[in-house]
């Protein structure tokens, strides 16, 4: 009995050696072909195999390399972790606006459910299906976290400084058996614009909320009393973007009041002067396909997932596109205000940076591609111009040297681009064109916020009238709260301060953080989903290269 016994330990223990050593011998298989496979990707740059762009191939390599290529996904004869928590997450993309084919979708379901996949003979299939499950969770988690594609591939004037992805980290979290959904979730950005931008693009792509809306033919002006074919148009269209319930509308070629309230709530949404008249720009707004639309809300979600996932607990956000100021303390907006923009030829540059002083009185040099193609042309046409308008003239004289001459001295009849060798210098005053006050983030395009004499232009609805700085409409409001911790320069002492005529450079106790940025979608406070004219035609640019595949 007791021999028995003995037998029975002894077969027991023979036959777990036997099925670990197979184990062994098949964990040690499968790494060997996870490391062949990468060894191949890696010689094809990540195209390998076809149609399924290995794009974190090096990231892979290092990680398995690690880990002696062993498996991330099977153990034995089974997942070590469902891949069905990842594909649903790849579907899920979808609502992110992404495109879940770019995760390997389909040859990953396609394979997890074939039946022969542990079979002796689908070595290989395993290995590679390793990877992609690996890659398409890395390549899924950087989307979320710096976007999908480079902004300043797109845009030249871009200053891009993406969130460390920390590849390693998350594919050790992977091992750890986190929650995957989870791990990838918390890589999307947690600011609320962004949430709200997703509920609005599930809208917009619901049929019973939002229906494709028919064209308005072109014409004239269409108001209130108008009516006929256009204006029947106008209503269909208004009713589909959800402006308008048609069933309501007694006379469907009808401009009425009805019409015009919610033509007057369409352009308050859009950015438009507000008059309730539906001319050439207004037409061209309601015209936008619904098409187009999805996509301008997608590169928004887009732009925000290239913001740091901390924008910080106090911050400035300048949003060029809507020519907009906010401050925000504690994901508050405490200060708001009207700003005016660069030109299409100067357009503001898209960056982030830190204020950290600003100048009182402010002289303003007035850069040499402005001087020579704005100013001269004034100069050479009545030189008193520069005394008329404050400017001080200065030759260079070598070495970095600088004489301040006579313009009359200066033959202006023969100066030209080419041989322009002088500085201009607007001294402080009410003719200065930085205004008052300037504020200070010293950044490689030489862009700041500031004040100015033309205070006039703010009434307008478009304000893209500066050579690429950024005017403010209350600059005074600014300073004082950027220097209340500084008991001397309370608004009274500001003030005061700036009708000395005399530059006052004055450092911040506690820099605030800049983002200049450009969106032209965005959920308002009321919960309205705004458009803005893509002013700088950047839209077009980020969508060519944002759907390229698809």
């Amino acid at each position: 009995m007791i021999l028995r016994k003995r037998l029975i330990i002894f077969f027991s223990i023979f036959l777990l050696i036997f099925i670990f050593n197979l184990n062994a011998a098949a964990q040690s298989e499968l790494a060997m072909s996870i490391r062949n496979h990468l060894l191949v990707i890696e010689e094809y740059d990540g195209l390998f195999p076809e149609n399924e762009d290995v794009n974190f191939y090096q990231q892979l390599k290092e990680f398995y390399d690690q880990r002696y290529y062993q498996s991330i996904w099977f153990q034995g004869a089974q997942f070590r972790r469902d891949p069905e928590a990842l594909v649903e997450e790849i579907k899920n993309s979808y609502d992110e606006g992404l495109n879940p084919e770019d995760y390997h979708l389909e040859y990953i379901e396609e394979n997890i459910k074939d039946k022969n996949l542990f079979a002796e003979g689908s070595l290989n299939k395993r290995a590679l299906l390793d990877i992609l499950l690996t890659n398409a969770y890395l390549s899924l988690a950087s989307d979320y976290l710096n976007g999908k594609i480079d902004a300043e591939i797109i845009v030249e004037d871009y200053s891009y400084q993406p969130d460390n992805l920390e590849a390693q980290n998350l594919l050790e979290l992977l091992l750890e058996k986190k929650d995957v959904a989870q791990t990838l979730q918390e890589q999307l950005p947690k600011i609320d614009n962004y949430r709200k931008l997703k509920q609005k693009l599930a809208d917009y792509r619901n049929s019973e909320k939002i229906k494709e809306w028919p064209q308005i033919d072109s014409g004239g002006l269409l108001a209130e009393e108008a009516e006929g074919q256009r204006v029947a148009q106008l209503i269909s269209n208004l009713s589909a973007h959800n402006y308008l319930n048609q069933g309501q509308i007694e006379n469907n070629d009808y401009f009425d009041r009805t019409v015009k309230r919610a033509v007057i709530r369409f352009q308050m949404d859009h950015g438009l002067k507000v008059d309730g008249v539906v001319g050439e720009k207004t037409l061209k707004a309601l015209n936008v396909p619904l098409d187009y639309r999805i996509k301008q809300i997608i590169i928004n979600m887009e732009r925000w997932r290239w913001l740091p996932e901390d924008l910080g607990s106090r911050y400035i956000y300048v949003n060029i596109a809507d020519y907009n100021l906010k401050l925000y303390e504690n994901n508050q907006v405490i200060m708001e205000m009207k700003t005016i923009v660069g030109q299409e030829q100067r357009s503001t540059p898209v960056f982030s940076d830190t204020i950290k002083y600003l100048v009182l009185n402010p002289y303003w040099y007035v850069p040499k591609s402005i001087a020579v193609k704005d100013k001269l042309p004034l100069i050479k046409e009545d030189y008193t111009y520069l005394k008329d308008n404050n400017y001080s003239l200065f030759k260079y004289t070598g070495n970095g040297g600088l004489k301040e001459i006579n313009p009359a001295e200066v033959d202006w009849s023969k100066i030209n681009k080419q041989n322009f060798n002088y500085l201009l210098r607007q001294n402080p005053g009410d003719q200065n064109a930085l205004g008052r006050v300037k504020f200070m983030f010293p950044n490689r395009f030489s862009v700041y916020l500031h004040d100015t004499p033309g205070r006039y232009l703010f009434s307008a609805t478009d304000r893209s009238f500066s050579s690429g700085c950024i005017r403010i409409e209350n600059p005074v409001d600014l300073a004082e709260y950027l220097l209340q911790d500084q008991e001397k320069w309370n608004r009274e002492a500001i003030l005061a301060e700036m009708k000395k005529d005399t530059e006052k450079t004055i450092y911040l106790n506690n820099p605030i953080k800049i983002y200049i940025q450009y969106n032209t979608a965005w959920v308002d406070s009321l919960g309205n989903l705004n458009f803005r004219e893509d002013i700088y035609n950047r839209d077009q640019k980020v969508i060519n290269e944002y759907f390229k595949s698809q």
